[in-house]
């Protein structure tokens, strides 16, 4: 009897280890992929080499970097038609959360929130294209697909049909207001911002453009204000003076009015306005 019980439980020992080997894995079972990452104003990007097990997945690599920054690259893959990816990021994210005081005493500490941002996407998009180079797009969303909005020092938005073209491109591109610019420039002189235009809580009035700058009064709530405003040399569609920054949507005939980063109004063109 003691020698049956004996064969019994070095069977059940030996089936329980045949079952443990099949999940745990051997240094065989580890692959290796490159991880880019690049800070932003950076022309150099900086390689890791990282192993993974099982199928290379944009989610296998988000989790080294995740690994190997101590930031949390939290994301799924919503859409792979084979040239590209839609990559969607969750709100737990440090995109979203900034980074903890623990991880910033680390190897990738960070001044700014601003500069952890693109260091993030620019660091997964090259990362993913380094190690699935059939991959030439990526679209980043978030929450299931919406646009991924940062409230970065100035809005940023990037929407869900756009690819993400790099941290340099987007800031030569960014319009401050949280919409990326078309690449095409708008000509100057399809931009006519001499008129009137009204709002619920006022009047705006711009005259005397010299293809340089307007002059402009608005009265906004019974406060009035005047001045000056230079256009943006590169985007004929913007202007500024001071606080106060103007945008002109050509489709729409209106004006919309910030003071420091937020919007105030819009003002649509009147049936007087010229043009």
């Amino acid at each position: 009897m003691k020698k049956l019980l004996a064969i019994l439980l070095t069977a059940m020992l030996l089936l329980g280890l045949a079952a443990c080997k099949d999940d745990t894995y051997t240094d065989e079972d580890n692959k290796e992929m490159i991880l880019v990452v690049q800070f932003v104003g950076e022309d150099e990007t900086k390689e890791y080499p990282s192993l993974y097990v099982g199928e290379l997945t944009v989610e296998a690599i988000a989790m080294g970097l995740s690994e190997l920054t101590g930031l949390r690259f939290d994301v799924t893959t919503l859409r792979n038609d084979g040239g590209s990816l839609t990559v969607d990021w969750s709100y737990d994210s440090t995109l979203f959360t900034g980074p903890s005081e623990e991880q910033n005493e680390g190897d990738f500490p960070f001044g700014n929130y601003d500069s952890l941002v693109w260091f993030m996407l620019d660091s997964l998009d090259l990362s993913v294209k380094r190690n699935l180079p059939d991959i030439k797009d990526i679209y980043y969303t978030v929450d299931g697909g919406n646009a991924l909005v940062l409230d970065l020092f100035d809005p940023l938005t990037i929407p869900p049909d756009a690819p993400y073209m790099g941290s340099e491109w987007h800031l030569a591109h960014w319009d401050g207001i949280g919409d990326i610019i078309d690449e095409d420039p708008v000509d100057p002189d399809d931009v006519n911002w001499e008129g009137e235009y009204g709002s619920e809580n006022g009047m705006l009035y711009i005259a005397d453009y010299d293809g340089k700058s307007f002059r402009f009064t608005f009265d906004d709530d019974g406060v009035t204000r005047e001045g000056t405003a230079a256009l943006d040399p590169e985007t004929a569609i913007l202007a500024s003076a001071e606080k106060y920054e103007f945008r002109s949507n050509l489709e729409q005939g209106t004006i919309s009015v910030w003071f420091d980063g937020g919007l105030a109004v819009d003002y649509v063109r009147t049936e007087d306005a010229v043009g």
